[in-house]
Order: C-alpha cells, then structure tokens, then sequence
C-alpha cells in the first residue's frame, strides 16, 4: 500500500511540475553551458538536472523505474564517458524505460556514432559543435512533437 501512494504522490507531483531534462555528461563545462542556456532562452517548463557519469545515470534511473525517483521527459546523453558511456545508457534506457525518450549531445560526429544511437533508440542527435539554438529551439518545439509524453497517455499527433 505504501508504494502504492509513493506511486501516486510522485505521479500527481509530475502533473504540476515542470519537464525534467536529464542531462548526463561527465564534462561540468557543458553542464554548466546547457543549464545558462535554458536559463537564458527563458524556457521555464523544464526544470534540469546533471549527473556526472553513466554510473550516476543508471542508478538514478534504476530508482526512477522503481518509483523511488521522478523520470524525466528527456534524456539528453554525451557518449564518451568514462565507466559507462552514452550508448550503453541509451540502450539500458531503450530496454527498461521505452516511454522516456533519450537524444545524444556529444563531440562525436562519426556517422558511424549517429546510426549507432539510432538503432538503439535515440530520438536526436545533437553535435557539441553545433550552435545551442538548435537544441533550445528542440526544446521550444516539444510539445508539438510525438516524442512529447503525456501524463494523461495522450502523445500529440504531427500534423
């Protein structure tokens, strides 16, 4: 009965509060970039959050499967990183949470990269390299997208 009402406190918390991105990248310089640039582009219904590597990553997601934690709206994933990298979180992420979506955010611009997290699940890649407008302008654009999860289990059609 308690993880019942855990369950159901977290799931009425998550209707209120904003979208969690969850960042994962063991660099605190890009973490550092990413949480000023949603600051800055004044997109108020996410609220961030930064883990410093795929160990961290697992076992927050490891909780959030299990209730004991909030499971974010997005997923964003460098790919190299010490331990566990990007790829082996996409792939744990694809397997064990399908309905949270997960992109790359990574200085890899191998192809080879970019199908890799593809045919795993990703739902975006994103260059480091890249101008930060294209990723805010991702974030702008979610609720008109299918990728958008719903609390109520309505996912937006693309029109």
């Amino acid at each position: 009965m308690q993880w019942i009402m855990e369950r159901l406190m977290l799931w009425i918390f998550s209707m209120s509060a904003p979208r969690l991105l969850l960042h994962v990248d063991d660099d605190k310089d890009w973490a550092f970039l990413i949480e000023r640039a949603l600051a800055k582009s004044g997109l108020t219904k996410w609220q961030y959050q930064h883990l410093a590597g795929g160990r961290a990553a697992l076992d927050y997601l490891t909780g959030a499967k299990t209730g004991g934690a909030r499971l974010p709206d997005l997923i964003v994933l460098d790919i190299r990183m010490p331990e566990i990298d990007g790829m082996e979180i996409l792939e744990w992420v694809t397997h064990n949470l399908p309905e949270v979506p997960a992109v790359m955010l990574s200085s890899s611009d191998l192809l080879s990269d970019r199908l890799e997290a593809r045919d795993l699940g990703s739902k975006g890649y994103f260059s480091k390299e890249m101008v930060f407008s294209e990723f805010v302008e991702f974030l702008r654009q979610w609720d008109e997208t299918a990728l958008a999860r719903r609390h109520d289990g309505n996912v937006p059609t693309q029109g």
